[in-house]
């Protein structure tokens, strides 16, 4: 794979980074121009094929993140950008940086909550969730507020970036 898209994505995921950690934002004039370079550029770099696989890593790398997009756990400038990446990386890569960016994102708010000694909390509103999976609604008790903790998460998005490239450099001896 040529160094190019992983140049744009790197380039890409710090100016979301920025720009979500400073507005709470990641904006179209970023994410949509990452949705079009990703195609057109596997399309001049590997063909027709490249082409179908990086509309698949589209296709793919967004359907999780717009799951949660619809249940209102994750924004939609985060959807595009890891649907951009899907595309501009390939399905493999889009997926393995969107697990990266969900177990960063993991660390960040139990990290968090533990500073804030909301843990604790949270953690039994999970079980609580969880229940009412599985019991009757009349067994359902409300779920206090720690529980709707909010997270940008563009700068995780860039930290799984960097980890993901750089497991594919040639500086990394392990994977040779």
């Amino acid at each position: 794979m040529s160094v190019v898209p992983y140049a744009i994505a790197l380039l890409a995921t710090l100016i979301a980074a920025y720009t979500d950690t400073r507005t709470g934002r990641i904006h179209n004039w970023l994410t949509v121009p990452l949705l079009v370079v990703g195609p057109v550029l596997s399309l001049l770099l590997g063909g027709p094929q490249q082409l179908i696989l990086s509309l698949l890593g589209i296709v793919l790398c967004g359907m999780v993140p717009l799951l949660l997009f619809a249940r209102a756990a994750m924004g939609g400038g985060d959807v595009k950008l890891l649907a951009g990446l899907g595309g501009l990386l390939g399905t493999h890569l889009g997926i393995e940086l969107q697990f990266f960016a969900f177990c960063v994102v993991a660390f960040v708010l139990l990290a968090q909550m533990a500073w804030d000694g909301r843990l604790f909390v949270t953690l039994k509103n999970v079980l609580f969730a969880g229940g009412h999976l599985f019991l009757p609604k009349r067994y359902h008790r409300p779920l206090e507020p720690a529980l709707l903790t909010q997270m940008r998460m563009g700068l995780s998005i860039f930290v799984a970036t960097l980890l993901s490239v750089f497991l594919r450099t040639p500086y990394a001896p392990w994977l040779q």
